[in-house]
């Protein structure tokens, strides 16, 4: 396997995952068995750790459409509005919530 093969099947596995997670599925065994994948990569040095997060981020971005801070600082605005019962914001419908994020 080539740099940019290992590279794309890294990218593949990483969508898959972020893809369960929109779905709310949940797959140790791909999980466990990405962060080897990556490891190995930054072992062989096939990409650094930033390049690494790069792959994510990316990744990440063509699932959710979002970076993953974006997604996490979203998510927690969520679970502060429920923990204080702001019925303002969580009635405003999720596609409209999301666009002011």
């Amino acid at each position: 396997m080539d740099k940019q093969s290992f590279i794309d099947s890294c990218m593949q596995q990483l969508i898959d995952i972020f893809e369960d997670a929109k779905k709310h599925q949940k797959n140790d065994k791909k999980k466990f068995r990405l962060e080897g994948f990556i490891h190995a990569g930054k072992a062989l040095n096939i990409f650094s750790n930033e390049e690494a997060q790069e792959l994510m981020e990316k990744a990440h971005s063509s699932v959710f459409g979002e970076s993953i801070e974006s997604r996490k600082s979203r998510k927690a605005n969520i679970k502060e509005a429920v923990a204080r019962g702001d019925d303002d914001y969580i009635s405003i419908p999720a596609y409209e919530r999301n666009k002011s994020s």
